[in-house]
């Protein structure tokens, strides 16, 4: 497979128990973009996510992360989930962020000066250094963003998933997200494949959309499909 397709779909089909959710996706990523994820309530984006994670099977075709299985390319990709009630919200921003780290030493868990360093460079790298030390709950809906996102960029990946990080966001908040990505894009070359409902500030830093559909997804440049 080319370097430059990390995330390949080859005929892939999605489905929830007997309902089709989506058919007919072929196409990849190329590296470095930003990839909007469309479609309907339901049709199947955060499941397609779950396969891109190898955490739920296709009903056919094939998924190519990196060039191998799904669950192969795991520890290459970081994942910002949809928002969800904290579990605990008295946890400071920094913590949020440690709890997300990978390393280990004898198969254990280490938060040595490895992780310290990663939690430095990640809350640095999406401007978050200022809220290290406040309460998850003390946080606004953009700020807990910017944090879930430093979580999901601890161990540098390759590939950034994020499923509806606009969700709940104003106006500003979305525009300050889309600067916020264009520039881990620029710098740091990490492939961006986030879903998003409808239009949105996203559009003027994506580069293709994906749109979801039961017979059939298109795959096209923002420029175009605008």
């Amino acid at each position: 497979m080319s370097p430059r397709s990390p995330l390949v779909f080859s005929g892939l089909e999605l489905s929830h128990g007997e309902r089709k959710l989506c058919a007919d996706v072929n196409c990849a990523l190329p590296t470095g973009s930003v990839t909007l994820l469309q479609g309907h309530n339901g049709a199947g984006k955060t499941t397609l996510f779950r396969a891109i994670l190898g955490l739920h099977r296709s009903r056919a075709g094939e998924i190519r992360v990196f060039g191998g299985a799904p669950a192969q390319g795991r520890s290459r990709i970081g994942y910002l989930p949809q928002t969800r009630p904290l579990s605990a919200p008295q946890l400071a921003a920094r913590a949020f962020v440690t709890a997300a780290w990978r390393g280990s030493r004898f198969g254990l868990p280490s938060f040595g000066r490895a992780c310290r360093n990663a939690v430095d460079e990640a809350l640095t790298c999406v401007d978050a250094c200022a809220l290290a030390t406040r309460p998850m709950f003390q946080l606004s809906g953009g700020e807990r963003q910017r944090i879930g996102l430093a979580a999901a960029l601890l161990d540098r990946p390759r590939l950034l998933l994020l499923d509806e990080p606009l969700a709940g966001l104003d106006t500003a908040h979305q525009e300050q997200l889309a600067v916020l990505l264009r520039h881990l894009q620029r710098t740091a070359g990490v492939t961006i494949f986030v879903s998003v409902h409808g239009r949105s500030p996203l559009d003027d830093v994506a580069d293709f959309r994906l749109t979801l559909r039961p017979r059939g997804a298109s795959f096209l440049p923002v420029h175009v499909d605008s």
